[in-house]
């Protein structure tokens, strides 16, 4: 970032901006971990806020500058500190297939990470996606990454186990009287068959989109 570009951070909406768009940062997941709901973070991200009183838990859930974030001075990170950066493990569709066909009895192991700047509570796993058919929100060769999670909001991304069917599929979950119904653009709603071995792996939380080919 240039001097003029900083020059025209004036104020906590667009150094927050700024800081939300360059390093990846999901809004409702960032909202939902500091304890801000997602209309309250909206509005400080597009009302020119000079003031907040949460700029201080905003600067170290972003490990930045409070000083930077609230007034603009100082470098953006301290010098004593840095980002800190973790890794997330990816598989293939078909290693988690393995996996849960074989009651979890060996371990997943992997080569690959994706990079996060986010701090995740729970377990965390990225699938590499192949095709479309496996998933046509996503493109084929992106990283999407899921969390662990008890419970989900409602029509919220899954990665989700099929044990009678031996699959791994991606489907918005939907609670319906107590029953877990998962649904797609390209096919017909199914119910999660907990009883028979399907498994929720997690709740969708980032995408890291494929590099474009020179």
């Amino acid at each position: 970032m240039d001097k003029n570009e900083e020059e025209n951070l004036d104020n906590i909406s667009k150094r927050l901006k700024y800081l939300v768009e360059s390093l990846g940062v999901k809004q409702s997941h960032m909202a939902e971990k500091l304890g801000l709901s997602p209309s309250g973070l909206h509005y400080i991200l597009n009302n020119d806020v000079k003031f907040s009183k949460n700029t201080k838990k905003i600067a170290e859930y972003l490990n930045v500058n409070e000083d930077w974030l609230l007034k603009g001075e100082g470098a953006i990170y301290d010098e004593a500190r840095s980002i800190k950066v973790y890794d997330i493990p990816i598989y293939y569709p078909d290693q988690l297939k393995l996996y849960y066909y074989s009651n979890k009895k060996e371990p997943l192991n992997t080569r690959d990470f994706m990079l996060t700047s986010t701090i995740y509570r729970n377990k965390i796993i990225a699938v590499h996606i192949i095709d479309q058919q496996f998933s046509p929100k996503f493109e084929i060769h992106d990283h999407v990454a899921f969390e662990e999670a008890s419970h989900f909001r409602e029509n919220e991304i899954l990665l989700v186990y099929l044990a009678q069917t031996n699959n791994v599929v991606i489907k918005h979950g939907v609670n319906l009287s107590g029953d877990i119904i998962l649904s797609s653009n390209n096919t017909s709603p199914i119910k999660l068959q907990s009883k028979a071995g399907d498994v929720i792996i997690g709740a969708y939380r980032e995408c890291h989109k494929k590099v474009a080919e020179i």
